[in-house]
């Protein structure tokens, strides 16, 4: 059932036109903005992100993190190794990146290093979310491992997990594992133009 779930949201996401790729990812830049500033109380200026640099029409957080570097706050990206993620900053994003593993752009290794632990806030991508924030990745558990090593479920975690998706990515009924991370909270943002 996941195995089909992931085969036909890919497919959709791949089919989308670029313009509404990027309508999506400035809609979801407003939100995010708003988020941070209005609920977390956080300045944009001062805060720490680490986001994913979006592959096969996923949904990018790109202008929300151009905006953060913009005031001066920090952002950083993941890299691959085995079965492990390591973050490292970036402060430009055409200069700081290149191709990784499985059609992936990441940090190049020459960044600096960083730790998911020093973030306000991790957003996270994923193939599918239910109503309760619970994510169907692509199968490799990294988020999952990296939401358990930062306190999972523990209220006093104080790094923010932030789900990011098109709104046909939400599917009620997917398959949860016991070892599926659940995001504090989920941005959905609608494919379609409101009329």
């Amino acid at each position: 059932m996941k195995d089909r779930i992931r085969a036909v949201i890919r497919d959709r996401r791949s089919s989308l036109p670029e313009e509404v790729i990027r309508r999506c990812a400035d809609l979801l830049s407003e939100s995010l903005t708003d988020f941070a500033e209005e609920e977390l109380k956080l300045d944009l200026s001062g805060i720490t992100v680490a986001s994913y640099i979006p592959v096969r029409g996923e949904i990018s957080s790109i202008p929300f993190c151009l905006d953060v570097l913009s005031r001066g706050g920090k952002v950083m990206m993941p890299r691959v190794n085995g079965s492990d993620m390591q973050f490292y900053y970036v402060s430009n994003l055409d200069n700081d990146v290149e191709d990784g593993p499985y059609g992936l752009k990441e940090p190049k290794l020459t960044c600096k290093t960083g730790s998911a632990s020093d973030c306000d806030i991790v957003i996270v991508p994923a193939i599918a979310y239910n109503d309760e924030g619970i994510r169907l990745g692509q199968g490799g558990g990294y988020y999952d491992r990296l939401w358990k090593e930062l306190g999972g479920d523990d209220l006093s975690r104080k790094t923010v997990f932030v789900g990011i998706c098109y709104d046909f990515q939400m599917i009620s009924s997917i398959p949860v594992d016991e070892n599926d991370m659940v995001c504090d909270v989920v941005f959905a943002v609608p494919v379609e133009e409101e009329e």
